[in-house]
Protein backbone atom coordinates (compact mmCIF):
# COMPACT_ATOMS: atom_id res chain seq x y z
CA UNK A 1 0.00 0.00 0.00
CA UNK A 2 1.36 3.47 -0.91
CA UNK A 3 1.94 6.22 1.66
CA UNK A 4 -1.08 8.11 0.32
CA UNK A 5 -3.27 5.03 0.59
CA UNK A 6 -2.01 4.36 4.13
CA UNK A 7 -2.72 7.93 5.15
CA UNK A 8 -6.21 7.64 3.71
CA UNK A 9 -6.84 4.75 6.10
CA UNK A 10 -6.36 7.09 9.08
CA UNK A 11 -9.86 8.38 9.70
CA UNK A 12 -11.53 10.73 12.16
CA UNK A 13 -13.95 9.32 14.68
CA UNK A 14 -15.12 9.82 18.22
CA UNK A 15 -14.45 7.65 21.24
CA UNK A 16 -16.83 8.48 24.04
CA UNK A 17 -16.77 12.28 24.30
CA UNK A 18 -13.46 12.85 22.47
CA UNK A 19 -12.44 13.15 18.84
CA UNK A 20 -9.75 10.82 17.56
CA UNK A 21 -7.85 9.63 14.54
CA UNK A 22 -7.95 5.89 13.96
CA UNK A 23 -6.28 3.33 11.75
CA UNK A 24 -8.24 0.09 12.05
CA UNK A 25 -6.54 -3.25 11.63
CA UNK A 26 -7.14 -6.85 12.59
CA UNK A 27 -4.37 -6.89 15.19
CA UNK A 28 -4.44 -8.45 18.64
CA UNK A 29 -3.70 -5.11 20.27
CA UNK A 30 -4.68 -1.45 20.04
CA UNK A 31 -2.22 1.37 20.61
CA UNK A 32 -3.89 4.44 22.14
CA UNK A 33 -1.92 7.71 22.02
CA UNK A 34 -2.30 10.75 24.29
CA UNK A 35 -0.70 13.98 23.07
CA UNK A 36 1.35 16.74 24.68
CA UNK A 37 0.33 20.18 25.96
CA UNK A 38 -1.65 22.11 23.36
CA UNK A 39 -1.13 19.49 20.67
CA UNK A 40 -3.59 16.98 19.21
CA UNK A 41 -3.95 13.57 17.57
CA UNK A 42 -2.18 14.68 14.39
CA UNK A 43 1.19 14.23 16.09
CA UNK A 44 0.73 10.47 15.70
CA UNK A 45 -0.51 10.33 12.12
CA UNK A 46 2.85 9.15 10.77
CA UNK A 47 2.87 6.18 13.11
CA UNK A 48 -0.76 5.29 12.37
CA UNK A 49 -0.23 5.53 8.61
CA UNK A 50 3.00 3.54 8.53
CA UNK A 51 1.78 0.56 10.58
CA UNK A 52 -0.86 -0.94 8.34
CA UNK A 53 -1.21 -4.12 10.37
CA UNK A 54 -1.57 -2.33 13.71
CA UNK A 55 -4.80 -0.96 15.11
CA UNK A 56 -4.10 2.49 16.53
CA UNK A 57 -6.10 5.41 17.90
CA UNK A 58 -4.81 8.90 18.71
CA UNK A 59 -7.01 10.92 21.05
CA UNK A 60 -7.42 14.71 21.11
CA UNK A 61 -8.31 16.33 24.42
CA UNK A 62 -11.51 18.36 24.54
CA UNK A 63 -10.82 21.93 23.42
CA UNK A 64 -7.67 21.11 21.46
CA UNK A 65 -9.08 19.94 18.15
CA UNK A 66 -7.41 21.62 15.17
CA UNK A 67 -9.34 24.20 13.21
CA UNK A 68 -12.08 26.64 14.22
CA UNK A 69 -14.06 25.65 17.28
CA UNK A 70 -16.96 27.04 19.23
CA UNK A 71 -15.60 28.87 22.28
CA UNK A 72 -16.47 27.40 25.65
CA UNK A 73 -15.13 27.83 29.18
CA UNK A 74 -11.70 26.33 29.96
CA UNK A 75 -11.82 22.66 30.86
CA UNK A 76 -10.35 21.61 34.21
CA UNK A 77 -7.74 18.87 34.34
CA UNK A 78 -10.07 16.64 36.37
CA UNK A 79 -12.62 16.84 33.56
CA UNK A 80 -9.98 15.96 30.96
CA UNK A 81 -9.12 12.86 33.01
CA UNK A 82 -12.74 11.75 33.30
CA UNK A 83 -13.35 12.30 29.58
CA UNK A 84 -10.20 10.40 28.63
CA UNK A 85 -11.26 7.55 30.92
CA UNK A 86 -14.62 7.46 29.13
CA UNK A 87 -12.87 7.43 25.73
CA UNK A 88 -10.68 4.49 26.76
CA UNK A 89 -13.69 2.63 28.12
CA UNK A 90 -15.46 3.11 24.79
CA UNK A 91 -12.44 1.81 22.86
CA UNK A 92 -12.18 -1.24 25.14
CA UNK A 93 -15.92 -1.97 24.83
CA UNK A 94 -15.75 -1.79 21.02
CA UNK A 95 -12.78 -4.15 20.86
CA UNK A 96 -13.26 -6.97 23.37
CA UNK A 97 -10.25 -9.24 23.65
CA UNK A 98 -7.78 -6.76 22.17
CA UNK A 99 -4.86 -5.82 24.40
CA UNK A 100 -4.53 -2.07 25.01
CA UNK A 101 -1.14 -0.36 24.86
CA UNK A 102 -1.46 3.16 26.28
CA UNK A 103 1.14 5.71 25.14
CA UNK A 104 1.44 9.20 26.61
CA UNK A 105 3.83 11.94 25.51
CA UNK A 106 4.80 14.76 27.90
CA UNK A 107 1.44 16.02 29.22
CA UNK A 108 -0.04 12.81 27.83
CA UNK A 109 2.36 10.82 30.03
CA UNK A 110 1.12 12.81 33.02
CA UNK A 111 -2.42 11.88 31.95
CA UNK A 112 -1.46 8.20 32.12
CA UNK A 113 -0.38 8.74 35.73
CA UNK A 114 -3.61 10.56 36.53
CA UNK A 115 -5.79 8.01 34.76
CA UNK A 116 -4.34 5.33 37.03
CA UNK A 117 -5.19 7.46 40.07
CA UNK A 118 -8.69 7.98 38.68
CA UNK A 119 -9.12 4.23 38.19
CA UNK A 120 -7.89 3.57 41.72
CA UNK A 121 -10.79 5.70 42.97
CA UNK A 122 -13.32 4.34 40.43
CA UNK A 123 -12.42 0.67 40.04
CA UNK A 124 -15.53 -0.15 38.03
CA UNK A 125 -14.36 2.26 35.29
CA UNK A 126 -10.81 0.88 35.02
CA UNK A 127 -9.54 -0.45 31.70
CA UNK A 128 -6.92 -3.24 31.79
CA UNK A 129 -3.69 -2.06 30.17
CA UNK A 130 -1.22 -4.49 28.64
CA UNK A 131 1.57 -1.93 28.54
CA UNK A 132 1.80 1.71 29.61
CA UNK A 133 4.46 3.67 27.72
CA UNK A 134 5.35 7.08 29.11
CA UNK A 135 7.50 9.46 27.05
CA UNK A 136 9.10 12.26 29.09
CA UNK A 137 6.60 12.46 31.94
CA UNK A 138 7.12 15.38 34.27
CA UNK A 139 8.99 14.45 37.44
CA UNK A 140 8.32 17.65 39.39
CA UNK A 141 8.02 21.34 38.55
CA UNK A 142 11.65 21.48 37.43
CA UNK A 143 10.67 19.79 34.13
CA UNK A 144 7.70 22.08 33.49
CA UNK A 145 9.22 25.13 31.83
CA UNK A 146 6.52 25.42 29.16
CA UNK A 147 3.67 24.93 31.62
CA UNK A 148 5.15 27.57 33.95
CA UNK A 149 5.44 30.08 31.10
CA UNK A 150 1.89 29.46 29.89
CA UNK A 151 0.44 29.53 33.41
CA UNK A 152 1.90 33.00 34.02
CA UNK A 153 1.16 34.48 30.59
CA UNK A 154 -1.17 37.36 29.86
CA UNK A 155 -4.20 35.54 28.41
CA UNK A 156 -5.13 38.59 26.37
CA UNK A 157 -1.75 38.57 24.62
CA UNK A 158 0.28 35.35 24.93
CA UNK A 159 2.61 36.28 22.06
CA UNK A 160 5.37 37.68 24.33
CA UNK A 161 5.32 34.36 26.18
CA UNK A 162 5.59 32.46 22.92
CA UNK A 163 8.58 34.61 22.03
CA UNK A 164 10.24 33.89 25.39
CA UNK A 165 9.76 30.20 24.74
CA UNK A 166 11.28 30.51 21.29
CA UNK A 167 14.26 32.39 22.75
CA UNK A 168 14.87 29.61 25.30
CA UNK A 169 16.13 27.27 22.55
CA UNK A 170 19.74 26.25 23.16
CA UNK A 171 20.66 25.49 19.55
CA UNK A 172 19.36 25.29 15.97
CA UNK A 173 17.67 21.92 16.44
CA UNK A 174 15.86 23.05 19.56
CA UNK A 175 14.92 26.30 17.84
CA UNK A 176 13.35 24.39 14.94
CA UNK A 177 11.50 22.05 17.30
CA UNK A 178 10.07 24.93 19.34
CA UNK A 179 9.11 26.85 16.20
CA UNK A 180 7.20 23.82 14.96
CA UNK A 181 5.55 23.39 18.37
CA UNK A 182 4.47 27.03 18.45
CA UNK A 183 3.09 26.75 14.92
CA UNK A 184 0.92 23.85 16.08
CA UNK A 185 -0.46 25.53 19.18
CA UNK A 186 -0.79 29.04 17.75
CA UNK A 187 -4.33 28.45 16.51
CA UNK A 188 -5.53 26.81 19.72
CA UNK A 189 -7.64 28.54 22.37
CA UNK A 190 -5.03 29.92 24.78
CA UNK A 191 -7.55 29.95 27.63
CA UNK A 192 -7.72 26.16 27.38
CA UNK A 193 -3.92 25.95 27.25
CA UNK A 194 -3.49 28.19 30.28
CA UNK A 195 -6.07 26.34 32.38
CA UNK A 196 -4.44 23.01 31.64
CA UNK A 197 -0.96 24.43 32.33
CA UNK A 198 -2.03 25.80 35.70
CA UNK A 199 -3.79 22.59 36.69
CA UNK A 200 -0.94 20.28 35.75
CA UNK A 201 1.55 22.61 37.46
CA UNK A 202 -0.47 22.30 40.66
CA UNK A 203 -0.41 18.51 40.31
CA UNK A 204 3.38 18.32 40.78
CA UNK A 205 5.54 19.23 43.79
CA UNK A 206 8.34 21.74 43.39
CA UNK A 207 11.05 19.08 43.63
CA UNK A 208 11.88 15.51 44.58
CA UNK A 209 10.87 12.22 43.02
CA UNK A 210 8.75 10.50 45.69
CA UNK A 211 5.42 11.51 44.17
CA UNK A 212 6.50 10.31 40.73
CA UNK A 213 7.50 6.95 42.17
CA UNK A 214 4.15 6.58 43.93
CA UNK A 215 2.28 7.50 40.78
CA UNK A 216 4.21 5.04 38.65
CA UNK A 217 3.40 2.36 41.22
CA UNK A 218 -0.30 3.17 40.77
CA UNK A 219 0.07 2.78 36.99
CA UNK A 220 1.69 -0.61 37.65
CA UNK A 221 -1.51 -1.68 39.45
CA UNK A 222 -3.38 -1.45 36.14
CA UNK A 223 -0.69 -2.24 33.56
CA UNK A 224 1.16 -5.52 33.08
CA UNK A 225 4.29 -3.53 32.21
CA UNK A 226 5.18 0.16 32.47
CA UNK A 227 8.02 1.55 30.38
CA UNK A 228 9.35 5.09 30.64
CA UNK A 229 11.41 6.48 27.76
CA UNK A 230 13.33 9.68 28.38
CA UNK A 231 14.94 12.33 26.20
CA UNK A 232 18.60 13.16 26.73
CA UNK A 233 18.05 16.13 29.08
CA UNK A 234 16.45 13.76 31.61
CA UNK A 235 19.83 12.18 32.37
CA UNK A 236 20.08 14.25 35.55
CA UNK A 237 16.73 12.89 36.75
CA UNK A 238 17.14 9.21 35.91
CA UNK A 239 18.80 8.05 39.18
CA UNK A 240 16.14 9.77 41.29
CA UNK A 241 13.31 8.47 39.15
CA UNK A 242 14.56 4.90 39.29
CA UNK A 243 15.11 4.97 43.05
CA UNK A 244 11.68 6.44 43.73
CA UNK A 245 9.62 3.49 42.43
CA UNK A 246 8.66 1.34 45.43
CA UNK A 247 8.59 -2.44 45.52
CA UNK A 248 6.95 -4.50 44.15
CA UNK A 249 6.14 -2.07 41.32
CA UNK A 250 9.84 -1.68 40.59
CA UNK A 251 9.84 -5.15 39.03
CA UNK A 252 7.42 -4.08 36.26
CA UNK A 253 8.48 -0.43 35.78
CA UNK A 254 11.53 0.19 33.59
CA UNK A 255 13.35 3.29 32.37
CA UNK A 256 15.35 3.93 29.22
CA UNK A 257 17.35 7.09 28.57
CA UNK A 258 17.69 7.99 24.89
CA UNK A 259 19.89 10.42 22.97
CA UNK A 260 16.79 12.10 21.51
CA UNK A 261 15.43 15.56 22.16
CA UNK A 262 11.95 15.95 23.66
CA UNK A 263 9.97 16.06 20.42
CA UNK A 264 12.15 13.39 18.84
CA UNK A 265 10.41 10.89 21.10
CA UNK A 266 7.27 10.98 18.95
CA UNK A 267 8.76 10.49 15.51
CA UNK A 268 7.53 7.42 13.67
CA UNK A 269 10.97 5.83 13.97
CA UNK A 270 11.16 6.41 17.73
CA UNK A 271 7.64 5.21 18.43
CA UNK A 272 8.21 2.11 16.29
CA UNK A 273 11.27 1.22 18.36
CA UNK A 274 9.62 1.96 21.72
CA UNK A 275 6.52 -0.07 20.92
CA UNK A 276 8.23 -3.08 19.35
CA UNK A 277 8.30 -4.84 22.72
CA UNK A 278 4.57 -4.50 23.29
CA UNK A 279 2.96 -5.43 19.96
Amino acid sequence: MSSAQSLAQVRPRTAGPLSCLEHRADSSSIVVFLHGLGLDARDFVDYLAHHEAQHGIAVTLHGFDPGPQQAFPPVALSTHIAMTADALAAVAAENPGKRIVLVGFSLGADLVLQLAEFWAQHRSRAVPIESAVLLDPNVNQSTMMISRLFAAADPADPNPTFERLRESADGPDAERALAEYLSKIGSKDFAQLQQLSRDVLAYWPAGGYRRLGERLATVADFAVTTRVFLSAPYAQHLPGMTAAVPSPAATTVSFELTALDHFGLISNESLSAFLSHAL
